[in-house]
């Protein structure tokens, strides 16, 4: 599938990331896109990738079993039975008015969003 847009895996960010990562037996990734730190991190006990984009979501592969989520991040994770070790990534994508970039997402975030999960 190439590098996916918004990746950090070309932008040399992924190592980082994971240092600062706490132990945990559950990691769950929301906004999965081409799951550049999910690829490159030790596999936790269970692994759960969430992603709307069905097709980046059967492109994902890892060398490891990871828990396939197809739908929307933000029912899932409130949703979700916490036990006390688990370890969530998000990183949604910054909204368009705020990019460098014009690209878009094929499931963008709009200041509409933005408002509604801050406040409920």
């Amino acid at each position: 599938m190439g590098a996916y847009f918004g990746s950090k895996a070309t932008s040399g960010l992924c190592q980082a990331i994971i240092a600062l990562m706490p132990p945990h037996d559950t990691y769950i990734e929301s906004h999965l896109g081409g799951g550049a730190i999910m690829k490159r991190k030790p596999p936790a006990l269970r692994n759960i990738g969430i992603e709307r984009n069905e097709r980046a979501l059967q492109a994902f592969e890892c060398p490891y079993p990871v828990e396939r989520v197809h739908g929307c991040a933000h029912r899932f994770l409130a949703d979700f039975d916490y036990q006390g070790r688990e370890l969530v990534y998000c990183d949604p994508p910054y909204l368009h008015a705020r990019r460098s970039s014009g690209r878009r997402y094929r499931f963008d975030y709009e200041d509409r969003n933005r408002v509604a999960v801050a406040h409920g």
